[in-house]
């Protein structure tokens, strides 16, 4: 009878241990879950781009002056991400009226890539007017690229309006 009673227990705790084991599986797995859900706010500096609250290259061809913030994206054909944020992007571009939108696509002869110190895609930029660099990294996803705009709004006090929408026909 001693035997019987020891070998049921071990048993029973081998099956609560199989048990607690496919538990701690699921709670990993629902844990990944939520971590691609939840992308991170913000971008991501990524030791690369032109240096924060100094002036920003190009400005022999876009003039910064024209809105109170200039987007500027650099994409790559190859890049998949690129290809699903584009479209949110001049999404952005329509949703505010001061704001400039710039985007280069990585190719043989795309020299804004080295005057931005830009290696990796997609990575935006944020100018205010004055040409001085607000914001830049790499963002993956549209509330990345709003949270980089909000920070640069911030941070330069600059005032881009959004569009207004109105059920209003002017005739």
């Amino acid at each position: 009878m001693n035997g019987s009673i020891w070998i049921a227990t071990y048993v029973l705790l081998w099956l609560t241990v199989l048990v607690l084991a496919s538990l701690v599986i699921a709670l990993l797995r629902q844990v990944g879950v939520l971590h691609a859900r939840m992308r991170p706010m913000g971008v991501h500096f990524a030791g690369e781009g032109p240096e924060r609250l100094e002036p920003a290259p190009g400005s022999a061809s876009i003039d910064y002056s024209r809105s109170a913030l200039t987007l500027i994206a650099f994409t790559s054909p190859t890049c998949e991400i690129c290809k699903e944020l584009i479209p949110s992007l001049d999404a952005i571009r329509r949703e505010y009226a001061d704001m400039q939108y710039i985007q280069y696509e990585h190719g043989p002869d795309s020299p804004m890539f080295l005057e931005f110190n830009v290696r990796s895609t997609p990575y935006v930029v944020t100018v205010d007017g004055n040409g001085i660099v607000q914001g830049r990294g790499v963002a993956n996803s549209l509330e990345q690229v709003e949270e980089l705009i909000a920070e640069s709004l911030d941070a330069g006090k600059v005032q881009a309006t959004p569009i207004e929408l109105t059920d209003k026909v002017d005739a």
